[in-house]
């Protein structure tokens, strides 16, 4: 199988891990590979040519962000490979599989999609393939769900040798490159604009410690991976086994490693022991994924969190010397300007370092897709548009009854502007966010952005 991950052009560009996942699974067991990466090689057309005679399945991956280069890229291999079939996965055509089977693939896979891909390579019969569906003669058939992977130790490490490992560059990481991993899969929670679960489920699985760590040190080692995204759903869920990692990381004695948690951990979860030990273990940032300071706008949210310890959790981390950045959601269906004025002045009030404000975007598959559905209005003309709308041109995206357009866009501006116009801000920035000339010129930058557009990216 030969694998293509969308060229998300002058979006946030990062590698495929669930791709490379699956093509690992599929080299331990014989299987001919390839990962094709126009984000990173420029000459992709070429090692597409050279490969694409020697597989009969093309693989291509999407979500929200990349759905518009990805069906642009199954357009380019239908017309210049038709003999090929495609397969497409992630949560966007796992959601919309009816959708994409009728314009765009042959078949898509859902949930968790390494023994899918495997037996697809091997030759079983589509019907028979769980997690898997399918097109013949113009109908779409969906298979059964597959059983989630209950031992996560057993899947075979991601194999970043099939990538372009020197060109995962992050302009504002604090080393490069960079390398994404995961420790868990799954998330215990049914968070309303969270379609996560399409994907790894609603029930988290761990890896052990001793597997965690022994990708770490291929990562660093194998791979020249200079520092680590954990990209988890819940890193911080269980605080015992955030020290029992910590305590294994110490123990590598890695030198010039960092790691950050970029993903947004429960805001109501962790202490200063707990974020120490990160400190000391090799971790410079943590995301909290806040959201509201709304309790009961919370609550309807579906996160469980306690608004009320959301300040010590903060200040804890921020104590124990970590950079420490808040997720904060503007527009949400229960917003009023109010609601949205109260939410940045809680954002103002935390002692977080970062603040990323973002205009609320519906995803399909979501509970917050129906409700806005059924009780308001979308703003996009083309749902393959609303997240480069909302999250990256910071455009509404929606109306509802307590709130237009205007209202929300005028909101967000404020929000960047009043969190980042603070000289004490500003001052501990420059403290904890220049590490070269390049960390200094995307400061610079993010303030004229801020400055001029009110949008920090």
């Amino acid at each position: 199988m030969i694998f293509i991950n969308p060229d998300c052009f002058h979006i946030y560009r990062f590698p495929s891990m669930g791709m490379m996942y699956i093509a690992s699974h599929l080299a331990a067991r014989g299987r001919r590979v390839k990962y094709v990466d126009p984000n990173f090689d420029r000459n992709w057309c070429d090692t597409l040519d050279a490969e694409v005679d020697k597989h009969e399945w093309v693989g291509i991956t999407a979500n929200v962000l990349s759905i518009m280069p990805a069906m642009e890229m199954v357009k380019y291999v239908r017309e210049k490979y038709p003999e090929k079939k495609i397969i497409m996965g992630g949560p966007y055509p796992a959601i919309n599989r009816e959708e994409i089977l009728d314009e765009y693939a042959d078949a898509v896979a859902f949930g968790e999609a390494e023994t899918t891909c495997a037996e697809l390579e091997a030759g079983t019969e589509l019907k028979d393939i769980k997690g898997l569906a399918w097109r013949d003669n113009g109908a779409a058939h969906i298979n059964e769900a597959r059983p989630l992977h209950e031992d996560l130790d057993a899947l075979a490490f991601p194999d970043w040798s099939m990538g372009h490992v020197d060109r995962y560059v992050i302009d504002h990481s604090k080393r490069n490159p960079v390398l994404p991993l995961l420790t868990s899969r799954g998330c215990p929670f049914n968070c309303i604009f969270c379609a996560s679960d399409v994907t790894f489920g609603n029930r988290i699985r761990y890896r052990s410690i001793d597997n965690v760590t022994a990708e770490v040190e291929e990562l660093v080692g194998k791979h020249g991976g200079r520092e680590i995204h954990i990209w988890d759903d819940n890193f911080t869920l269980r605080r015992k086994r955030v020290m029992e990692f910590c305590e294994a990381l110490m123990k590598l004695k890695l030198r010039g490693i960092s790691f950050k948690v970029p993903a947004g951990i429960k805001p109501d979860i962790g202490d200063y022991e707990m974020f120490r030990a990160m400190k000391r273990a090799g971790f410079y940032s943590v995301c909290v994924a806040v959201e509201t300071g709304d309790q009961e706008i919370m609550k309807k949210l579906g996160k469980k969190v306690r608004v009320d310890k959301v300040k010590d959790v903060v200040a804890a981390a921020r104590r124990a010397g970590l950079l420490v950045n808040g997720f904060f959601m503007l527009g949400l269906p229960f917003d009023t300007e109010e609601t949205m004025r109260r939410n940045i002045d809680h954002a103002c009030a935390l002692p977080l370092h970062e603040a990323n404000f973002f205009i609320t975007v519906p995803f399909p598959g979501t509970e917050l897709y129906d409700i806005v559905r059924e009780e308001g209005k979308f703003l996009f003309h083309n749902e393959q548009n609303l997240y480069e709308d909302g999250y990256l041109l910071g455009r509404a995206t929606c109306e509802m009854p307590g709130f237009d357009a205007e209202t929300v866009e005028r909101m967000f501006k404020l929000a960047n502007r009043r969190f980042y116009f603070r000289p004490l801000v500003i001052v501990a920035l420059i403290f904890k966010r220049i590490y070269s000339p390049m960390h200094f010129f995307v400061m610079v930058r993010n303030a004229f952005r801020i400055l001029f557009r009110g949008r920090k990216f």
